[in-house]
């Protein structure tokens, strides 16, 4: 697990990530850096070099390296808002959704033009974006996508900026995080989660110990994978315990995340109202308009988009099989802790809404629809049925990783095991299922 910056330690992770960057800019001391005796390392001006990674840290420092070094030429304001100039008007599903004009005020562009931030998060921004991967368009897409979904709430302005400002850093946190349990396309266990679920908390703290921002801001990046469902992470809260700009940004997050795949806006609908209550209706009302009327130019819906019936029956299979181990469980003779008891309930109530999304969607249709010739109209609903399932196989990897983080008492473990093991789509803890459901990836390759 990640180390949170403190007054004193140095995460390793980030410290090599400044080192890289030294490399290539000039990173230096802002202020002279002590170590926690009042030892001198590094004296204000001094160049941050490679020499320099062992001595800072091997020592506990006085005040946070991050409050101390600043990098010339880093991104700053202005190359912000340049981003978010050509994003508006290069992105076409951004620009759809930032166009709509049922909205008093000033544009997103314009409220993010006026954001500020210091040094410690500027060196965090031009790491994002010298790590590649499209990281800083994110972050500013993100940043105008809050602003524009806080506008459309009926946010102020004030708070509108704070989303603005929450969406630009959402995932400062994930700079503080071993880089192997990032790495595109990794699959992690359920264990493995813990590595990245503390992130957003990472982030809120940074922000605060860092940064003269009100605190709401810090609070939005803590909260923005959380659910209103009480679903999401790193707290598991829920409702109104979350705040609205975390729920915004929340929304802004997934919107984010898709809207450089095929059919975005499709996807992103979908996925904010899959499993329902997850968000916060009024926000989906909010934003579900500006979802709808996007046309781009795109290729003809390939047939494999086609799920074949065996893809549903073992979704359908494993969800009644892990829905009967649980209830079991709750049911057994021998005594389990009370949390874990609890989590089993709540495991019990996700898996039947889950269910129920398979109905809503039409999945429990693509059996009969297999051996149906295609025609023109039945493209978009096969997209939708594929990327439903994908989207529904996530929520139960989801469960997967809650149970196995879940704290539970160490004789309660073991008992966990075959059912966190079942919902990641382990196919030794599956249910039986015909040999060619068996013979399909849980996993399947269209990604959100």
């Amino acid at each position: 697990m990640p180390d949170i910056a403190t007054e004193s330690t140095v995460n390793q992770h980030y410290l090599n990530k400044v080192i890289d960057l030294s490399d290539e800019m000039h990173v230096e001391a802002s202020e002279d850096i002590f170590d926690a005796r009042g030892n001198k390392l590094l004296a204000k001006g001094a160049r941050v070099s490679r020499a320099l990674q062992e001595r800072l840290i091997v020592h506990k420092l006085k005040k946070p390296l991050e409050a101390c070094i600043v990098v010339e030429g880093g991104i700053d304001n202005t190359s912000i808002l340049q981003a978010a100039e050509r994003l508006a008007t290069t992105c076409g599903p951004l620009a759809h959704i930032l166009a709509d004009k049922r909205i008093a005020g000033p544009s997103a562009t314009t409220v993010l033009s006026h954001l500020r931030f210091g040094s410690a998060m500027s060196m965090m921004l031009t790491i994002a974006d010298r790590q590649g991967a499209g990281a800083l368009d994110h972050a500013v897409m993100v940043s105008l996508l809050s602003i524009h979904i806080a506008a459309k709430a009926g946010l102020p302005e004030n708070e509108q900026a704070v989303a603005g400002l929450a969406g630009l850093l959402h995932d400062v946190g994930e700079l503080y995080i071993d880089p192997a349990y990032l790495e595109q396309g990794k699959r992690l266990q359920p264990q493995q989660w813990a590595h990245l679920v503390v992130h957003p908390h990472t982030g809120g703290m940074l922000i605060s110990q860092l940064e003269d921002f009100a605190p709401a801001v810090a609070q939005a990046v803590s909260e923005h994978h959380e659910r209103f469902d009480g679903s999401g992470f790193p707290r598991r809260i829920k409702g109104e315990a979350i705040s609205a700009v975390g729920q915004i940004v929340a929304i802004a997050e997934l919107i984010a995340s898709v809207i450089d795949r095929d059919h975005p806006l499709e996807r992103a609908a979908l996925s904010l109202k899959i499993i329902p209550g997850e968000h916060a209706r009024p926000l989906l009302t909010a934003i579900s308009g500006a979802l709808r009327g996007y046309v781009a130019v795109q290729e003809d819906m390939d047939i494999c988009y086609r799920l074949t019936g065996d893809n549903v029956i073992e979704l359908v299979a494993r969800i009644d099989y892990a829905l009967r181990m649980a209830r079991e469980m709750v049911a057994m003779a021998a005594p389990l802790a009370f949390r874990t008891r609890e989590l089993l309930k709540a495991t019990d109530e996700r898996l039947e809404k889950i269910k129920r999304a398979v109905i809503s969607s039409g999945l429990d249709m693509a059996p009969l629809m297999e051996a149906t010739p295609m025609n023109s109209g039945d493209a978009a609903m096969l997209f939708e049925q594929k990327f439903a399932s994908h989207e529904l196989h996530c929520r139960m990897r989801d469960l997967a990783r809650d149970l196995a983080l879940h704290d539970a008492q160490p004789q309660d473990q073991p008992m966990l095991l075959p059912l966190v093991k079942l919902l990641d789509g382990d196919r030794s803890a599956s249910a039986p299922t015909s040999g060619a459901a068996a013979a399909n990836d849980a996993t399947l390759p269209l990604t959100a």
